[in-house]
């Protein structure tokens, strides 16, 4: 194979894509949907938290103490003084000793607009009672009088204990309060971005092999039906080989799709960048942000370079198998029903690795997806991002995937120098194993 040759190809199979309409529409509409879309998983969360931010503001608001004068009456006989428990308690509440009996209390507490209470402790029969007089009115809460209530019961438990001679510093051991919580069973030190990186990313990482390895093998194919159409592979022919023509093509488009991948990638990495700011700068402050850095620092060089290599690996199988197919179609118009094998094989590796990513490295989807060598270039990168995918599996995936190229690239050598050049009805698969055995 001559190299000057296959890089003229090269050169010429990246001009015309690149001049075409379609590819820089297709370009442009891919990266603004991807900026918007990466944009809104800043953006939505900080208005979600903002919604909680303020839902908390009013709560807390709402919750703030309103007593502001607590009236004391006290008819026990326990003599205990209370008020330095009361303010340590409530800062803001003015505690006033009165002799004021309940009906005088009650006339008061009637038309009052002041947030004041009355509170009369009393010594029954079973005990000591702590009762508490509010407003008719809904100016103080009964949540805000159960908190004095209570307060004032345990001040005089207190008392009444240090009385009896216990101990000021066994006493608050005993009195200290003991805090209880409920606990779900999951990883609460698991980042917001390793939680990204364990499930939507792999997911994503499917999603976008597909597209770009299944659809620029597509372009291949087209791209050789469209020059066979306009008799441009007659003239390129009489200059190249046919095996120079099909590698450069395919190499040609592969270097067009790692750019757009690069582009995709770069247009996530800036509109992560920039919404997160955004958000915190004009929705909320205290937005939590997607650090897409950190995710990537987080994938070790060794993972990396297998999700580069089965990349590589997956559109080398794919554009052999649309150069193909191109090759035995003359007419545009043939060229979908020509691709129906193609397309399923594609589709149906791509449901398998899917369906294998959602399962969670379920064993026997995951291995089907591995080893099958039209679904393993998209799964087994999503698997590996996903910290799914074992060594063994990795290892076989890959010799699979390799040695499926090579018989493919055996196959289609011998027959597409052949097939090219026709014209006329699109040649079958049977007609290609033909060609194939006599050319051996």
């Amino acid at each position: 194979m001559d190299l000057r040759n296959f890089w003229k190809v090269v050169k010429f199979t990246i001009t015309q894509q690149v001049k075409g309409k379609s590819f820089k529409v297709s370009t442009i509409i891919i990266l603004l949907a991807v900026a918007i879309m990466t944009s809104l998983v800043n953006i939505i969360p900080a208005i979600q938290d903002k919604k909680a931010n303020n839902k908390e503001t009013v709560n807390s608001e709402e919750a703030e103490f309103k007593i502001n004068t607590a009236y004391y009456n006290d008819n026990s006989g326990l003599n205990i003084d209370i008020s330095n428990d009361i303010k340590n308690s409530f800062k803001d509440l003015e505690l006033i000793n009165t002799s004021d009996s309940k009906e005088i209390a009650s006339e008061k507490l009637k038309d009052t607009e002041e947030n004041m209470v009355y509170i009369y402790v009393s010594k029954g029969e079973l005990g000591y009672s702590v009762e508490l007089l509010k407003p008719g009115n809904d100016k103080i809460v009964k949540a805000d009088a159960k908190v004095l209530v209570g307060a004032v019961s345990s001040s005089l438990d207190a008392g009444r204990l240090i009385g009896a001679g216990v101990n000021p510093e066994a006493l608050q051991n005993v009195m200290a309060p003991i805090e209880t919580d409920i606990l779900e069973a999951k990883d609460a030190t698991i980042t917001m971005e390793e939680r990204i990186m364990k499930t939507v990313l792999p997911m994503v990482a499917c999603l976008l092999l597909f597209y770009i390895i299944y659809f620029y093998g597509y372009w291949v194919a087209n791209s050789i039906v469209a020059e066979k159409t306009s008799r441009v592979m007659e003239l390129l022919l009489t200059s190249t080989k046919a095996m120079e023509l099909m590698v450069g093509k395919c190499v040609g488009m592969g270097l067009l799709a790692i750019s757009q991948f690069a582009a995709i990638i770069l247009t996530v990495i800036l509109s992560l960048k920039i919404s997160g700011k955004l958000a915190q700068k004009l929705i909320f402050e205290g937005a939590k942000t997607i650090d897409i850095t950190g995710i990537i620092a987080k994938i070790p060089l060794i993972q990396m370079i297998a999700i580069i290599v089965f990349f590589i690996l997956g559109y080398v199988l794919y554009s052999i198998l649309n150069a193909l197919i191109g090759a035995t179609v003359s007419k545009l118009e043939d060229l979908q029903m020509a691709m129906m094998p193609v397309s399923l094989i594609g589709v149906c590796g791509f449901y398998l690795a899917y369906a294998a990513v959602m399962a969670h490295g379920s064993k026997g989807v995951a291995a089907a997806a591995a080893y099958i060598p039209f679904s393993s270039p998209f799964y087994i990168p999503s698997a590996i991002l996903a910290g799914n995918a074992e060594m063994g599996q990795i290892i076989i995936g890959l010799i699979i995937l390799i040695v499926t190229i090579v018989l493919l690239m055996l196959f289609t050598v011998r027959v597409y120098s052949v097939v090219i050049l026709h014209t006329g009805n699109r040649v079958k698969i049977k007609d290609l194993i033909s060609i194939f055995k006599k050319e051996q």
